[in-house]
Formats: C-alpha cells, sequence, structure tokens
C-alpha cells in the first residue's frame, strides 16, 4: 500500500507483528495504572487464547482484549483519563465525539499509529492501534430479569448499526431494520442511559456466575471460582493477569481451543495498519 501522507507527518505502513508489539505497549500500560491504583484486569476471549496456546498473540491475531469487574471498570473510567501517557489516549463516546463502535464501549488507543479496520474507511474517530476493554457483571439474580436485560440491550445497540440487506426480505431483516431506522432519529447518549437503566440488577446481585456488561452483545457465562482469584499469566514474555482456571473459560469459548484453525481462517480485521513519522523532510 502506497505511503499516506499529511501535512504534519506520513503515515508508513508497518507489519502485524510490529502492531502487536505497540499493542503490549498498551497493555503494560493500563498495567501500571490498574496496579497504581488497586484495579483489577485479566487477559480475555482470543488474547487468553494465545497466551495459553502460544505464549502471547495468536500470530495472526490483530487484536487485544482485556476484562474488568464493573466496580474496577468504573474507577478505570474516572482515573485513566488523566493517569494515561500522552502516547495514547481513553477513546469511549464521550471521549470522541466521531466515535461510533457502540458495541465496544472503551478502547486505548496509540497516538502515533493507524489502523484501518474493514469499513472504517473514512471514518472521523481516533483510528490508532488500540486494545479493548469490556466490563464484567454478575449475572441477575432472577432468570426473567437475567433474559429481558440481554434482550434490551441486543435491541437497543441494533438500533445503532448499520442496515444490512443480505437477509432481506425476512421477517428477521424487517424487524431489525425497523429498530435501525429508528435508532437514526435517536442520540446514543439517551440510548446509552437506557442501557444502564437496569445496571443495578447487576450490582445487588448475589450470583455467583458472571457474564459480558449489559452493554455489550454477548452473553457467555462464567463460573466466580473460575475466574477469580486472578494470577499471573506470561504474555509476550511479560507477566500480567489472567483467571484463575485459564482451562474451563477457553473451554467455555472455543471449545478444544488447543486444536489451531484451519489456514483460511487464520485471518485479521485491519485492512491498513501505519505509523505517524513527524520527521518527514
Amino acid at each position: 500500500m502506497q505511503v499516506e501522507k499529511n501535512d504534519d507527518y506520513s503515515i508508513k505502513p508497518c507489519s502485524l507483528r510490529d502492531a502487536q508489539m505497540i499493542m503490549v505497549d498498551i497493555l503494560s500500560e493500563v498495567h501500571r495504572i490498574c496496579e497504581k491504583h488497586g484495579i483489577k484486569y485479566y487477559l480475555s476471549d482470543g488474547t487468553l487464547l494465545g497466551a495459553v496456546r502460544h505464549g502471547g498473540f495468536i500470530p495472526w491475531d490483530d487484536d487485544l482484549d482485556i476484562s474488568m469487574m464493573r466496580e474496577d471498570y468504573d474507577k478505570f473510567l474516572k482515573i485513566a483519563g488523566q493517569e494515561l501517557s500522552k502516547d495514547f489516549f481513553l477513546q469511549t463516546f464521550y471521549t470522541d465525539p466521531y466515535y461510533d463502535v457502540y458495541h465496544i464501549p472503551l478502547k486505548i488507543r496509540h497516538n502515533g499509529s493507524v489502523f484501518i479496520e474493514k469499513k472504517e474507511k473514512n471514518k472521523k474517530y481516533h483510528q490508532g492501534i488500540y486494545i479493548d476493554i469490556f466490563p464484567i457483571d454478575k449475572v441477575p439474580d432472577s432468570k426473567f430479569k437475567h433474559k429481558f436485560q440481554k434482550f434490551i440491550s441486543k435491541s437497543l445497540l441494533t438500533m445503532k448499526m448499520d442496515i444490512s440487506t443480505e437477509d432481506f426480505p425476512s421477517i428477521k431483516f424487517l424487524g431489525r431494520s425497523f429498530l435501525q431506522i429508528l435508532g437514526k432519529i435517536m442520540r446514543f447518549k439517551f440510548i446509552n442511559k437506557m442501557l444502564h437503566a437496569t445496571e443495578k440488577w447487576n450490582r445487588e446481585s448475589k450470583s455467583h456466575t458472571y457474564t459480558y456488561g449489559h452493554e455489550l452483545m454477548w452473553s457467555t457465562e462464567y463460573k466466580e471460582e473460575d475466574l477469580f482469584p486472578l494470577r499471573n499469566i506470561s504474555f509476550e514474555g511479560k507477566e500480567f493477569l489472567g483467571p484463575n482456571n485459564p482451562d474451563a473459560i477457553l473451554t467455555k469459548l472455543y471449545g478444544d481451543y488447543m486444536k489451531l484453525p484451519p489456514e483460511k481462517e487464520r485471518v485479521w480485521h485491519a485492512e491498513f495498519i501505519g505509523i505517524k513519522d513527524y520527521n518527514k523532510k
């Protein structure tokens, strides 16, 4: 890909491996802040899989995921903007007015890079190399509350997604399109308040089962004893925090997780990854 240019800097393409090392730098900065302020986090999802199966990144993986319990997540949101090094940016719907990846509410971006994913060309929001941070909630005590909460969350988030005609003219298409058309006239700040309206159900819960936050669309559930207490885990030659029982977590997510996928499935999200060069002549 041709080197992109800007009045202040040029953007030079970089390798996936270079991008992964920048993600480790971001993670190290988050780890520093969490240790300083007593905030708990753990490597999750594909990043946890990479740590266990590869000792670091899955070789073709171009993202990095960590999760935090709701109390820690809220605390991190309050302090990270002031604590982060100037090399990084805390991205939410409130810190970046152009950010519209509504189902991923928090990213930490690298200011000196560019990471363009599919369908992200010409977007105005900050597009540096990033890591994702997901909130984790206790499952509500009542099965009805839990199902209702997930139904409401999925419906509200669907409102802000782009309209797709792949399954036209199915009933599913009609229902989804109605929500998406309605979402065009509703500001996300209002939808976000509605997303958080049932959060007290999670806070008050006595359950020993955890799931992804109500502002996310995933519903996988984890046992408390599989998550806690957190343990050190090696990732790219450094020590970070991981869940108590990675085997149980990964089996829940991926089944036979030590088996490599077919080569045709070893793909990444980015269409372009680059580093900003401010020393151009």
